[in-house]
């Protein structure tokens, strides 16, 4: 989505092999049902670098891929952010 720093790299019950990137200003992404992750945990990332892989672990019913957005803990829509800058 942007740059920032992997703040978690690792496997939820739900979530499957799930990643979470604090893109600072309270703005944070995740990635989820992750195949294979290409970052580990305190990594700073470059915008459009790739984290990982379309997958099917967690709780799916096929390889899929989840992206969330939370702003100061609270879940957006995420197709806003889409449209917006970030550095």
């Amino acid at each position: 989505s942007a740059a920032g720093r992997v703040v978690y790299a690792g496997d939820l019950p739900i979530r499957g092999s799930h990643v979470i990137v604090d893109h600072g200003v309270g703005v944070y992404t995740g990635y989820s049902h992750l195949a294979t992750r290409h970052v580990t945990q305190g990594q700073m990332l470059a915008r459009g670098q790739v984290i990982g892989t379309v997958g099917t672990t967690g709780r799916v019913s096929g390889a899929h891929f989840h992206w969330e957005v939370a702003v100061n803990g609270a879940f957006v829509d995420g197709a806003y952010f889409v449209t917006m800058w970030m550095p």
